[in-house]
């Protein structure tokens, strides 16, 4: 016996020394913030960490990436949503993850005529003849009655140049590297994005194949968790990510401040705002990507997407950032729950015949509890369930979903069932659900329940209205930021982003002004009209201040009548324009009856000495001293 197990542990052994530990990937593209998370998992040690060596390779000819991966030339590459078509056609491809949840690609205009959808007709446009890299943006076109028919289509040339010079009106851009450039020149621009238009596509798409996986099963997750380390370590600390990136990755010689940019922009791209996970793969999404590909008429087939996403994918997972307020409801809520599900599995596995029992436990709980059969028709629910049904447990049991709810709800209902009657697994999302214009958010958590003697295996549910829950932390968020009669801002978030301007530009460089105004004699206003004018004076002149910024400015309440804005990377001559502006419309406005309203003003730049104290005291300065020389004007310095 221990010889045997002596073996067994050495072929064990043997099998997992046996894996391969030096990979090559291959990128989609050449050097740039848009693959961070690789050359962090390499730079910081990630990689080496579970002793694996990644050689990163950039794109180099416009060979097809499935091909790679097929020849053995790359272990991993990065692919895009059209991976979806490879499988169809029977390439062997494995989806990692998306690192992408919404695909950069988009139309970009700066053709001043052009303002919506409609007026790209007869126009011209200059982007790839691939139709499965583009097909997004096909999509969205003819989505709109636009067909390619009804513009002037040009060869790409990749050069930004023709879109500034209007050689083209539009061209298909990342809206992570034209944008940024376009920016840096002062040239205003257009987006049409197909996520907008309900064309959401996933993109860079960690792929490899089914052959490799079964070959070296350990070495692909150490890789796959590895690597989403790295990219999570990318987000959050994108400078110096960017350094990294502009010391020994930027073979396109972009400058740190457009790297820093592109990787806020990245950001946005990857994580959702109901999570904060990297590089899911949803069923739901991937099925309406492949229904885009077959109106389009570019396949035909279909997909089993089990087969398609690796097992590892952490797609539909949950997880609850809490602030420490909250936790009291959060350790009551977990607890809570856990005790139904132990009453739950205890009841239905072990005391069949105290249904009166199980009853009583089921109807005391808020939940929705209920559970089907293999043919997904109700077996039982609680009274919760039934009035949220809004019909008795005799019109609900032996019936389906699509014969209690409207189509919307019970096809999501239905989705959900199958996961779990697939995989034998549980399952828990959270989803808004939406019954006669009133929106709730579930908790959803469903098993695989064995419910006779023959193990015929059915699904047992729960769903938590955990509205309040989310409207708490979503308005904790918010007013821990915001102030809470203007909805700007607040002084805890000038001093968080003045110390991030103040440490950007002894970094870097990247120049910014603050202007800091208080309303003339507003103690004279509270006074004579009542604070409820008062407070109204505040929120107009904070709404005339927001109209005539840009949205790369900050908007700050740091006193009762004191604001402050910010302007990243703007020369003093400039803020003084904009200043002067806000002040006059300000003043023209008709915020009281038979009474102008004024503001005093100091404006300044950053120096090289500066710290929070210094710039704030010299800015208050200034604006004390067109308080105290006439009101109603703007001081750059106590000379003017």
């Amino acid at each position: 016996m221990y010889r045997a197990l002596l073996i067994l542990f050495f072929i064990i052994n043997f099998l997992h020394s046996n894996e391969k530990t030096n990979i090559t990937l291959q990128l989609n593209w050449l050097n740039q913030f848009q693959f961070a998370g690789y050359y962090v998992a390499k730079e910081k040690g990630f990689y080496k960490d579970i002793g694996i060596n990644v050689e990163i390779n950039e794109l180099k000819n416009k060979k097809d990436l499935a091909d790679i991966i097929k020849n053995g030339e790359a272990d991993f590459a990065i692919g895009r949503s059209s991976l979806l078509i490879n499988k169809i056609n029977g390439d062997d491809v494995v989806a990692l993850a998306a690192i992408f949840q919404h695909s950069p690609l988009m139309l970009l205009s700066t053709n001043d005529d052009i303002k919506t959808i409609n007026d790209i007709k007869n126009k011209k446009i200059m982007i790839t003849p691939d139709a499965e890299f583009t097909a997004s943006i096909s999509a969205m076109l003819n989505s709109n009655n636009i067909e390619y028919d009804d513009l002037k289509v040009l060869t790409h040339s990749f050069n930004l140049n023709d879109l500034i010079s209007k050689k083209t009106d539009l061209m298909a851009s990342y809206i992570s590297n034209e944008p940024i450039r376009l920016e840096e020149r002062g040239i205003k621009y257009t987006v049409f994005h197909p996520k907008d238009y309900g064309f959401d596509f996933y993109s860079d798409i960690l792929f490899t194949s089914s052959r490799f996986i079964k070959q070296n099963p350990t070495t692909t997750k150490k890789f796959y968790e590895a690597t989403i380390k790295g990219w999570e370590y990318a987000f959050e600390h994108k400078t110096e990510v960017a350094e990294i990136i502009f010391n020994k990755y930027n073979t396109q010689n972009k400058t740190l401040i457009s790297l820093i940019k592109e990787a806020d922009t990245l950001e946005k791209l990857a994580i959702n705002s109901d999570d904060d996970k990297i590089g899911c793969l949803d069923t739901l999404k991937l099925e309406k990507i492949l229904n885009t590909f077959n109106v389009l008429g570019l396949t035909k087939g279909t997909l089993n997407l089990d087969e398609f996403i690796y097992e590892h994918n952490h797609h539909n997972t949950l997880r609850l950032e809490i602030e420490e307020n909250e936790l009291i409801i959060l350790i009551m809520f977990i607890v809570f729950t856990i005790s139904i599900f132990i009453i739950l599995v205890y009841f239905f596995n072990r005391i069949h015949n105290k249904r009166k029992l199980l009853s009583a436990v089921l109807n005391s709980s808020d939940d929705l509890v209920y559970y089907k059969d293999k043919n997904l028709r109700y077996l039982g629910c609680n009274e919760a369930f039934e009035k949220f049904a809004k019909k008795t447990k005799e019109e609900i049991l032996g019936k389906d979903d699509f014969e209690i709810f409207d189509f919307k709800i019970a096809n999501e209902f239905r989705k959900q069932d199958l996961k779990v009657l697939g995989s034998k697994k549980n399952l828990v999302v959270n989803e808004w659900i939406t019954i006669k214009d009133k929106s709730i958010y579930f908790q959803s958590k469903r098993f695989p329940l064995k419910y006779n003697t023959k193990n015929k295996i059915g699904v047992l549910g729960v769903n938590r209205d955990i509205t309040q829950l989310y409207e708490i932390q979503k308005k904790l968020k918010e007013q821990a930021i915001k102030d809470e009669l203007t909805k700007t801002l607040n002084r805890k978030s000038y001093n968080e982003k003045i110390k991030e301007h103040i440490d950007l530009f002894k970094r870097y460089k990247r120049n910014f002004c603050i202007a800091l105004f208080d309303i003339d004699d507003f103690k004279k206003i509270n006074d004579s009209y009542g604070h409820d004018i008062g407070d109204k004076v505040l929120i107009g002149i904070s709404n005339i201040v927001k109209e005539n910024i840009r949205n790369t400015d900050f908007l700050f309440r740091v006193g009762g009548e004191e604001f402050i804005i910010l302007y990243p990377e703007t020369s003093i001559k400039n803020t003084f324009t904009s200043v002067e502006k806000i002040r006059n419309n300000i003043k023209n406005s008709k915020l009281i009856n038979n009474k102008t309203v004024t503001v005093s003003i100091g404006i300044t730049q950053i120096q090289i000495d500066d710290d929070e104290n210094s710039l704030f005291k010299r800015v208050d300065n200034y604006m004390y001293f067109s308080k105290n020389n006439g009101k109603d004007k703007t001081t750059l310095n106590n000379e003017n």
